[in-house]
């Protein structure tokens, strides 16, 4: 089949349709807008046959029963999502796996109802705008049943996990440390709160995976759980929610699901991402890098015979940037990110074998500008580099060395406020939720000694303005 030809005719009954009145025969407004949409998909086409640009038009001239069915069919299908989460959770867990055996001990800082507070932030926003009459996709059967199956996961698999592999807590706390609970539980209040109201906004889906990442960013930095243990809570958490919706629509049906996106609200978006793709996007990952400081670096706060080296943990890393688009091509950004990691201190020397040094969080600060240059590869994808300066921080860490009953200050790894550079790339996909998903790769130069190069991979969700 000629899909150009296809595609061409097809445009020209919905333009016709659009200027003239079949019964009156009378012409009528057209939609400048829509036509505009058809011409670049038919461009795109001719620029690339293979790709899913005829779906894309086909779906925009879609009758109102044929686009009410495909949104039916992508609700009740199962979503992935998660699965990276998952993937970076077991990659850390063997490459830092030395680390871990040979951790120290940590301060326990007990703020886990804290934690357990903004980790059901968006569940319960969820339930209090569905008691106040604010229309979901669910009704209340659908929401109840899924939420609770997605939790019967949640303390099933953790639990099981928990028992399984008795990992210790960095703090020693117990051996529960494998997977995050918290983590679960946040990125499936998340994920519930935007398959429930993501459409009203893309921002109650950024809010909710904010509350997520923070979860996941403060249970490292109590000394809770290792880097790993948060990644694959959060895959868990994300495919727990998605498993408890997919196996309720299979008992339940579609009847049971009230409300579905409008194709208007699908073709602004498909604007937005062509036209003015100038948004918010929230980032989180980890960083790879030098994860190693040496004694020339390190303030010594007592006399030692002897060398210390501080190791860190790979990093965790969170951030946001703010792009504002000048042309469909070009953007000015902003970015923020805070990293936090563990560190210990192994000492050589004549004195090493008596003296133990309790562990301690490490956290950078940034803050960039970027120039940015990004191009559409389709109507939902975007492919961006972008070149950034700014400056790094990072506040003074004391480590103590532990005696019977008390601490002594023992070495300070000094504050530091730095100039940096970086250069990076990123995939922005537009999905069903109302928002775009994406991944992020940057790499930063900080002109230092102490841990001058990092490599960040990160996810990220973007709200367009």
């Amino acid at each position: 089949m000629n899909y150009h030809k296809t595609i061409t005719s097809k445009a020209i009954i919905v333009l016709f349709a659009c200027t003239t009145d079949m019964q009156a025969q009378e012409p009528v407004a057209v939609d400048s807008s829509f036509v505009r949409e058809v011409e670049a998909l038919i461009a795109e086409h001719d620029r690339n046959p293979k790709s899913k640009l005829y779906g894309d038009l086909e779906m925009m001239m879609a009758s109102e029963e044929a686009w009410r069915k495909k949104s039916i069919k992508d609700e009740m299908s199962m979503e992935w999502t998660g699965w990276t989460s998952l993937v970076k959770g077991a990659v850390h867990s063997f490459t830092q796996r030395k680390y871990y055996t040979d951790a120290v001990l940590y301060e326990n800082r007990h703020f886990s109802k804290q934690d357990y507070a903004v980790a059901i932030t968006p569940v319960a926003a969820t339930w209090a705008l569905k008691s106040l009459g604010v229309k979901s996709k669910s009704s209340w059967n659908r929401l109840i049943v899924s939420n609770s199956m997605a939790l019967a996961i949640h303390v099933g698999a953790t639990q099981a996990l928990k028992h399984t592999v008795k990992e210790r807590r960095p703090n020693g706390e117990n051996d529960q440390s494998f997977p995050s609970g918290h983590t679960f539980l946040a990125y499936m209040s998340a994920t519930i709160l935007s398959r429930e109201y993501g459409h009203l906004s893309p921002w109650v889906s950024i809010g909710g995976y904010g509350c997520a990442t923070a979860t996941q960013f403060m249970r490292m930095r109590h000394n809770s759980h290792w880097v790993h243990d948060t990644f694959v809570g959060a895959g868990i958490g994300m495919m727990s929610a998605n498993l408890g919706y997919f196996l309720t629509d299979k008992i339940l049906g579609e009847r049971e699901i009230e409300t579905l996106e409008s194709r208007e609200a699908y073709r602004k978006r498909l604007r937005k991402m062509q036209n003015a793709p100038s948004g918010i996007r929230f980032m989180m990952g980890t960083e790879w890098g030098t994860k190693h400081v040496e004694t020339d670096n390190l303030e010594m706060l007592e006399d030692f015979n002897g060398e210390a080296t501080v190791h860190l943990s790979t990093p965790y890393s969170i951030g946001l940037d703010a792009s504002w688009f000048l042309t469909p091509n070009f953007a000015i950004e902003g970015l923020a990110r805070i990293s936090t990691s563990h560190a210990k201190v192994d000492l050589s020397g004549k004195d090493a074998g008596t003296t133990s040094i309790m562990g301690k969080s490490i956290s950078m600060y940034h803050a960039d500008i970027a120039a940015k240059f990004s191009i559409p590869q389709n109507m939902t994808k975007r492919m961006s580099g972008r070149l950034m300066a700014g400056v790094r921080n990072s506040q003074p860490i004391t480590f103590e060395r532990l005696d019977d009953n008390s601490t002594t200050p023992f070495l300070q790894l000094p504050e530091q406020t730095r100039f940096e550079v970086g250069a990076g790339m990123s995939i922005d996909i537009l999905n069903s939720r109302n928002h775009s998903a994406g991944v992020v790769v940057d790499y930063f130069h900080t002109f230092t000694n102490i841990m001058p190069d990092r490599l960040i991979v990160a996810s990220s969700w973007k709200a367009y303005f």
